[in-house]
C-alpha cells in the first residue's frame, strides 16, 4: 500500500472532506416527539386547572400553552448547508461558498454541536455517510490542540 501524504500537523491528507448537510431525520423525529409531549403536558395542565381551579394550576396551564406555541414557532437556527474538514483538522461550516471556522461545543457518539457565527449547529450521524461521520468525530477530538509550550492539553468535557 502506498503511504498516505500527511500535513504538517500529522493528520493524513485523506481525512479532509467537504459534505453537504441534508436535514436530519433523527432531529425531525426528536422535535416532533418533543412537540407531542409538550402538547400532552399542556392538555394535562389544562384539565387539572378545569377540574380543580387554583392560581398555580392556571399558571401552569398558561405556561404549558406558551411552551406549545414556542415549540411550533421556528427559532433562530444556524444555517449551514456545507461542512468541511481540511487536512489540518479544522472544521468549517456555511453556505453559498462562505464557509467559516467553527468551534466544537459538544462531541458525542450520536451528536456533534458546533458553534458557528450564526449560532449553534447540531449535526446528527444521519446527515452524512458513516465514513464522513467518523472523520468528523476524529476532527472534533483532534481540535483540543496542545499548548504552545508542548505540554499535554487539559481534557475538557467534550473530550471525555
Amino acid at each position: 500500500a502506498a503511504p498516505t501524504a500527511r500535513s504538517s500537523s500529522g493528520v493524513p491528507e485523506a481525512t479532509a472532506f467537504r459534505v453537504d448537510l441534508p436535514a436530519s431525520r433523527t432531529a425531525r423525529r426528536i422535535r416532533a416527539a418533543a412537540r407531542w409531549l409538550t402538547m400532552a403536558v399542556a392538555v394535562a395542565c389544562g384539565l387539572a386547572a378545569l377540574l380543580a381551579p387554583s392560581s398555580p394550576r392556571i399558571g401552569a396551564a398558561l405556561a404549558a400553552i406558551g411552551a406549545v406555541v414556542l415549540s411550533f414557532v421556528g427559532g433562530r437556527r444556524a444555517t449551514a448547508c456545507r461542512l468541511a474538514v481540511d487536512a489540518e483538522g479544522q472544521i468549517s461550516a456555511g453556505g453559498d461558498g462562505a464557509e467559516q471556522p467553527t468551534a466544537v461545543r459538544y462531541c458525542g457518539r450520536h451528536l456533534v454541536c458546533l458553534q458557528t457565527p450564526g449560532g449553534l449547529l447540531a449535526i446528527w450521524p444521519d446527515s452524512m455517510s458513516p465514513s464522513h461521520w467518523r472523520r468528523l468525530l476524529v476532527a472534533c477530538r483532534w481540535q483540543s490542540g496542545r499548548p504552545a509550550d508542548g505540554r499535554q492539553a487539559p481534557s475538557g468535557l467534550r473530550t471525555k
